[in-house]
């Protein structure tokens, strides 16, 4: 609860540098190889209303409970790009924003009426790590790395969603999203098999769903929305007026070939429960919290 922050000094830590001692990574010089400042992806800059610092699109709510968290802080400690993306292979397996269960439950008691106790839930491990990222500011070779990793699917997830929360220019998107449409690499979006999912399956989700998890996204740009629905539809007919693509940063990975996408896909298309693929996996349900 709030109290418990209070009387440990966390709210007050938190007031003197809501970024937990997490700072931006070193960069190389133009000269010299590692990750070049030059190369950085640019971000949203929008800053939460509380303390001035940047958001990165995340829920409000969601930002002060990861803040408030032990995790967090701890994570000060790591100050390169793989000390974190190895901290995620080893504890990250679920990508929802809230630890699975305890979002929207409601508590009962003095703190019941207090913003963010009564239905607010447990910040979930990934979206720590993908806070840490933002702070990290990474390159485009950095994002790169995280989309192709071959070790752990929900590596690659927690890159998809840096793009998809954290992304200046939604314009860029398709870009970086369109290579992976047809990855078969599968994971469990909450760690159980009821989300059973593929990357290419959660990257197209990305795109036409706001809803996630009890989370909303970002809102897409009108024309930008309309533009990728008119892509997919195209992609999962097998028609195409362009090839994969590594123009903004895309690029690579397994999930070039769309021809392999099964049945159209439109905005509000609910994948029907139960549903299998040409694989015969059993398809993702709709996202909710």
């Amino acid at each position: 609860t709030h109290n418990k922050y209070f009387f440990s000094g966390r709210l007050e830590a938190v007031r003197q540098d809501p970024a937990g001692g997490n700072r931006t990574q070193e960069y190389a010089e133009p000269n010299e190889e590692g990750p070049h400042e030059a190369d950085v992806v640019p971000l949203v800059k929008i800053a939460d209303p509380v303390h001035g610092a940047p958001a990165f699109n995340i829920n409000p709510m969601l930002l002060e409970g990861i803040r408030m968290g032990d995790r967090f802080w701890e994570l000060a400690k790591l100050t390169t790009f793989g000390e974190v993306v190895d901290a995620i292979f080893y504890e990250v397996k679920y990508v929802t924003p809230w630890v699975p269960g305890t979002h929207g439950k409601r508590s009962s008691g003095m703190q019941s009426a207090v913003r963010g106790v009564s239905n607010a839930g447990t910040p979930g491990i990934a979206y720590t790590m993908l806070l840490k990222l933002f702070l990290l500011r990474l390159t485009r070779d950095q994002v790169r790395s995280l989309l192709r990793h071959p070790d752990s699917p929900y590596i690659r997830a927690i890159g998809f969603l840096y793009l998809r929360l954290g992304l200046y220019d939604f314009k860029e998107l398709w870009a970086w999203f369109q290579p992976y449409l047809g990855d078969d690499d599968q994971f469990f979006i909450d760690g159980t098999p009821a989300t059973a999912t593929t990357i290419g399956e959660f990257v197209r989700r990305l795109m036409t769903d706001q809803d996630f998890f009890g989370d909303r996204l970002p809102r897409l740009p009108v024309l930008v929305s309309r533009q990728i629905e008119d892509k997919l539809q195209k992609a999962a007919s097998g028609v195409t007026d362009e090839p994969p693509t590594e123009a903004g940063g895309g690029g690579g990975g397994s999930g070039g070939d769309t021809r392999r996408l099964a049945g159209r896909w439109t905005r509000g298309h609910d994948i029907t429960r139960g549903s299998r693929s040409r694989a015969g996996r059993r398809r993702c349900p709709r996202w909710r919290g």
